[in-house]
C-alpha cells in the first residue's frame, strides 16, 4: 500500500540532466565580496557624507548625523540584500553552467 513511484527532492530551476547542481563555497564567498564591493561603491556618496559629518561632531554624531546614518544604512541595505546575493549567484551560476555545456 506504499507509493508506487520512488519521490525525490529536485531543483526545479535545473534540469534532470544537468551535472551542474550549485556553486562552490568559494565561488560563493566571490559572489558575496562583489556584492560588497558594488555596494560600496554605489553607496559612495552616502558614505562619505556621513563620515564627514561624523568627523565635525564626534560625541553628538548620533543626534547630528542620524538622517545621514539613515540614508547610508538604506543604501547599504538596498544593495546588500539577499535578492541583490540572488542575482549575482545565479548570474554565476549561469556563467559556469555555460562553460560546463561549452567543454
Amino acid at each position: 500500500m506504499g507509493k508506487e513511484t520512488e519521490e525525490t527532492m529536485n531543483n526545479p530551476f535545473i534540469p534532470q540532466d544537468s551535472k551542474l547542481h550549485a556553486l562552490t563555497r568559494a565561488e560563493e564567498e566571490n559572489c558575496y565580496k562583489d556584492m560588497k564591493a558594488k555596494a560600496l561603491e554605489y553607496c559612495q556618496l552616502p558614505i562619505k557624507d556621513f563620515v564627514s559629518c561624523s568627523k565635525d561632531h564626534n560625541v553628538t554624531v548620533m543626534w547630528t548625523c542620524r538622517k545621514k546614518l539613515k540614508a547610508m544604512n538604506n543604501c547599504l541595505n538596498e544593495k546588500t540584500s539577499q535578492i541583490e546575493l540572488d542575482k549575482l549567484m545565479l548570474a554565476k551560476l549561469a556563467k559556469k553552467k555555460l562553460e560546463q555545456s561549452q567543454k
